[in-house]
């Protein structure tokens, strides 16, 4: 590893964190307004259905935690690679391990939104069936 690469490499993955925060975020603004249209009245609501909404919601939260705790793991792990430039005496493996934890807490949230997105299908065919049963009637 170059020594460069200690503070670069960290702040390379950023871009890419940002994208999933961008898009989780959009995501959760959506159910939230799902959420909404259920409780004041504008759909019929299902206990099961507001139960499966508000689980999408936590997984959507954990997965943005997990998301801002990279973002603060990779830029930690780019300054202390300025650092370690700086100052030779400083090791070279706390940059490596701060990006190791960053790597790890995006695939924890990338996992997260892929439960998510399994929930939000049986949402959605709950939202069908839902319908079928209304236009029988």
């Amino acid at each position: 590893m170059t020594e460069s690469s200690l503070w670069i490499s960290p702040l390379l993955i950023l871009p890419g964190v940002a994208l999933l925060i961008l898009s989780t975020s959009a995501r959760l603004n959506r159910l939230h307004d799902e959420i909404d249209h259920i409780v004041y009245g504008q759909r019929a609501s299902d206990d099961q259905l507001i139960g499966r909404l508000l689980h999408r919601g936590r997984l959507f939260r954990d997965a943005l935690i997990s998301l801002y705790v990279a973002v603060a793991l990779l830029s930690f792990a780019g300054l202390t690679g300025v650092f370690s430039l700086l100052y030779r005496e400083m090791a070279a493996w706390l940059p490596v391990g701060l990006t190791g934890m960053a790597v790890g807490a995006i695939i924890y949230s990338a996992l997260l939104l892929v439960r998510e997105s399994r929930l939000s299908l049986d949402v959605m065919e709950s939202h069908i069936h839902q319908r079928q049963i209304n236009s029988d009637r």
